[in-house]
């Protein structure tokens, strides 16, 4: 503790040297909490949106669908639909953490708009009444959403993307003709209203893109069944926990049935994550080697003017092991103090960031800008004040080595 003590007074001996260390063991520290502030909050707000854009927390979808596409296909062939799944899903929702299951029927055909423009179309039948229990969100645009209760025959509405109604060149009231085939190979039609415009915040499926109620879209392809059924829970973390209970409420079912959690789904969000934790780990090796080759010339030129002081102390008894530990205690209250700095100033700058409302651009292939905002982490506040030790620790080594190598008569004849 003594020299601990004297370390600390040492610092202000020299105060411009010592700010200017600190500055710099700050910076690397804001720097560091600031890139996992962004990450952090990009990881959550990546995870939300996707679950809450159409995903869900989990799929249960016929295991053969699943086999015939892959599990993070979008879309399950109309041959391997559902049929009769009222029954699990009311079984589904009284799970745990079930907030609502709602029925899912993908359909793909042609659509012709009322000047007789035919573009094809990527559809699904939903239940907006369950949708929105599951915090499913809306980007509308023009027009209104569709109503919870199922229309009757020949009052059926579309949400319909903006790429789509620009190529068809329809919009909110008009009338588009719905061309599909069933299960069985036929050709249906159906007349729908658009009742809105929507984006889905990815460019190119909005060329392509409509949203019909369930009951429409079991019309169009002439039966009632379901894709798939989506689970939303009434929070993300439960996930893993829903999974099992899920897949054990659907052990028995035949034909057989797969349950497949969103980040299988979603593989773009784990193509994202491992890019974000790959420039923190480049942006953090950057840090490290600028901190420690500025504290270590620092720690070297202290050493180096404190030659003859140095030496008195050697001279008077001081052993070599205390004199590394007084010079290791000054890095030491370097990189806690300028860490600690690092910290303040990290949530200051963060909680102005977050009040600022600073937009960013869209994404490549998205839509709409996106939010600069940043998440408090504490892990990583903790890590960065660690790493700053470790780093004046590293930087000390070789200032250390010179002092202890030291010599009594050469260093009290320093000039």
């Amino acid at each position: 503790m003594r020299f601990a003590w004297l370390a600390l007074r040492n610092l202000a001996r020299n105060r411009r040297r010592t700010a200017t260390t600190l500055a710099v063991v700050a910076a690397g520290t804001l720097a560091l909490v600031l890139t996992a502030g962004f990450v952090a909050y990009s990881f959550d707000g990546l995870a939300e949106a996707m679950i809450h854009g159409g995903l869900g927390h989990l799929e249960v979808a016929p295991a053969a669908a699943v086999e015939a596409r892959g599990a993070a296909a979008l879309d399950r062939p109309l041959e391997h639909a559902l049929a009769g799944w009222e029954g699990l899903r009311e079984r589904l929702e009284a799970l745990p953490h079930v907030a609502a299951v709602g029925a899912n029927l993908q359909v793909m055909g042609m659509a012709q708009g009322p000047q007789g423009a035919s573009v094809s179309f990527v559809g699904v039948g939903a239940e907006p009444d369950r949708a929105r229990r599951m915090g499913f969100e809306k980007k509308l645009r023009a027009g209104e959403l569709l109503p919870e209760t199922a229309p009757r025959e020949g009052e059926e509405a579309a949400l319909v993307a903006l790429g789509l109604a620009g190529a068809l060149g329809v919009a909110p009231g008009d009338i588009v003709t719905l061309l599909a085939t069933d299960a069985g190979g036929s050709l249906n039609a159906l007349d729908v209203r658009v009742a809105g415009l929507v984006t889905t915040g990815v460019q190119e499926l909005d060329s392509r893109y409509l949203e019909l109620h369930l009951a429409a879209a079991q019309r169009l392809v002439g039966a009632g069944l379901a894709s798939n059924l989506l689970v939303g829970l009434d929070e993300t973390e439960a996930t893993g926990e829903a999974l099992a209970a899920v897949r054990a409420a659907v052990a028995g079912e035949q034909p057989p049935l797969a349950v497949v959690p969103w980040t299988e789904r979603a593989l773009f969000y784990e193509q994202v994550r491992n890019l974000y934790r790959g420039i923190f780990w480049f942006l953090g090796t950057i840090v490290f080697l600028l901190v420690v080759l500025a504290t270590s010339n620092t720690l070297a030129m202290t050493v180096m003017e404190r030659m003859r002081e140095l030496g008195t102390l050697r001279a008077i008894g001081t052993g070599r092991g205390q004199l590394a530990a007084m010079i290791l205690a000054e890095a030491l209250w370097l990189g806690l103090l300028g860490s600690l700095a690092g910290c303040l100033l990290g949530v200051a700058a963060i909680a102005g960031i977050n009040r600022a409302g600073v937009k960013m651009p869209p994404p490549p292939g998205a839509v709409d800008p996106i939010d600069l905002r940043l998440a408090y982490v504490p892990e990583a506040f903790a890590g960065a004040l660690l790493l700053m030790l470790a780093v004046l620790a590293v930087a000390a080594l070789a200032p250390v080595a010179r002092a202890v190598r030291l010599s009594i008569v050469d260093a009290l004849g320093h000039v």
